[in-house]
């Protein structure tokens, strides 16, 4: 059992930092007591959950390797394709995503899937798949737009136009529909409003069945009402890499906070690294958001969107003791981890380390 004393801690309440105390022991957070067998004193630190990557394909797309290390998407999609089926638990991508003081990531397919695979949320630590599993089986997810249909035109397959990818996504649902599924959460990836707004009337058609999210929805302060859930917004700090993503800006997330609609951030690693999640956070108080409710975002914010706050997400008593170590604010863009732990576990630490 270790006691942390004197840091100050990231409140998810309050969404403010406060001195205080906390304990682990195993692998949770514990209620502090004044007798503990190790005693840590961090003093002048700033303390806050693991950071949570709402949409990742660290593991399924190895960075450094070509083909070989690819395993995001696969041609001919099916309803039972799982991607903890394809993480690579060695993907050096996870080192550097603790030693940025990420430590979970909602694992989701390609773009390039039209029908892409049951989605999962793992740890970024252990040496099996198994072992890194949150949760399995989150949301069932699927890509339109520019990435989708350039798959098939490539392939000289249908579907080839907007037209058909909306009919596949019907007889899809419809399956899975009348399957009587455990699945509910549905997440798409869009950028442009045309298909936003396609996702909007299949959540009317389909209202009383799925819970849809969007990913990306670069476009998507041009409606006004949209009903969907919760974005998963970003990454914009990016290269445009197609006429779809002009709209692409950082003021993405005051504009989708001001209209109230709900959302978290991700980085699509490798897309982004997920080593700049906290910069993508940067960049929302640069464009106007408060730094406690981009920080909130970040952790339980993530959390409660993906259905695992009663395990990850904050430093409360019972969850998996998931925290970062920083010698600054984590949104200074300076600011630098000292160290990261998962459930409980020294995963990432400084040569200097809680010197100061």
């Amino acid at each position: 059992m270790t006691r942390y004393i004197n840091g100050l801690v990231f409140n998810s309440d309050t969404r403010s930092f406060d001195k205080q105390s906390f304990q682990v022991q195993g692998e949770y957070f514990k209620p502090a007591t004044h007798t503990a067998e190790n005693e840590i004193n961090l003093d002048g630190y700033y303390i806050t959950p693991g950071l949570i990557d709402s949409c990742s394909q660290i593991g399924l797309a190895e960075i450094g390797i070509r083909w070989e290390g690819d395993d995001s998407y696969e041609f001919d999609s099916h309803l039972q394709y799982s991607v903890i089926d394809g993480i690579y638990p060695f993907d050096v991508a996870f080192q550097k995503s603790v030693s940025h003081g990420v430590t979970a990531s909602h694992i989701v397919p390609s773009a390039k899937s039209l029908i892409g695979a049951k989605t999962a949320i793992i740890h970024h630590s252990h040496t099996t798949v198994d072992d890194m599993v949150i949760v399995k089986d989150v949301a069932y997810s699927f890509s339109i737009g520019h990435q989708a249909k350039s798959t098939f035109f490539a392939e000289k397959r249908k579907p080839l136009t907007r037209m058909g990818i909306a009919k596949i996504l019907r007889d899809t649902l419809q399956q899975i529909q009348q399957q009587e599924p455990s699945i509910h959460k549905i997440v798409v990836r869009a950028h442009k409003a045309v298909d936003i707004e396609l996702i909007h009337r299949l959540q009317q058609e389909f209202t009383n069945d799925f819970d849809f999210h969007i990913i990306h929805g670069t476009e998507i302060p041009l409606l006004k009402e949209t009903g969907f859930h919760t974005v998963i917004a970003g990454p914009t700090f990016r290269y445009i890499e197609h006429n779809e993503m002009l709209e692409l800006s950082p003021k993405l997330y005051p504009q989708l906070f001001t209209q109230t609609i709900p959302f978290v951030f991700c980085t699509d690693h490798p897309v982004s690294s997920t080593s700049h999640l906290t910069l993508e956070g940067c960049l929302a108080v640069r464009e106007g958001m408060s730094r406690s409710d981009v920080l909130y975002t970040l952790t339980t914010g993530a959390a409660n969107f993906l259905g695992i706050d009663d395990k990850i997400g904050a430093i409360r008593d019972g969850l998996y003791a998931d925290f970062v170590i920083w010698d600054k604010h984590p949104l200074n863009l300076d600011a630098q981890v000292i160290a990261t732990f998962i459930k409980g576990k020294k995963v990432y630490a400084t040569e200097e380390g809680m010197s100061k």
